[in-house]
């Protein structure tokens, strides 16, 4: 899998290469959701700590690879951690049927999604050149009192 770090729309959670977030197991692929509390502490991700995704592949390896907790600055390290799979530098389809099998999770600060994005950016970064939602999903069911 490659993993980064995901900050595109302010997400709570951050994509690690992390076996904990990630695995295949009797054939089948798991994204799975963590709390970052369980791998630094509670204390560390609230305040006075650095975090470095290891394995990040982000454009901007600087910013885009970790996280910095300051309780006088307001900043927090990402609070949960998940994974994200790309077949950018390995798969492309140009025309046919994609079809996927997935269960998606249930709970808060969750945004299962499977996207399609273009092989290049012709036209600037995300969001600029597109992307084909084939699915988005908050995580809570629809009884959820804010949906």
């Amino acid at each position: 899998p490659i993993a980064y770090h995901s900050c595109r729309n302010g997400e709570f959670e951050m994509t690690t290469n992390s076996p904990n977030n990630s695995f295949v197991q009797d054939g089948k692929l798991y994204l799975v959701p963590t709390l970052t509390s369980d791998v630094i502490g509670k204390a560390a991700v609230l305040d006075g700590f650095t975090y470095n995704i290891t394995g990040c592949t982000a454009v901007n390896v600087t910013t885009g690879c970790g996280a910095v907790s300051n309780l006088t600055a307001g900043t927090v390290i990402n609070p949960v951690m998940s994974a994200r799979i790309s077949t950018k530098n390995s798969h492309h389809i140009q025309y046919g049927k994609v079809e996927v099998v997935a269960k998606l999770p249930v709970g808060d600060w969750i945004w299962p999604s499977i996207w399609m994005l273009p092989v290049t950016d012709t036209y600037g970064a995300w969001p600029a050149s597109g992307e084909i939602d084939i699915m988005q999903s908050r995580g809570n069911p629809p009884e959820y009192p804010a949906q």
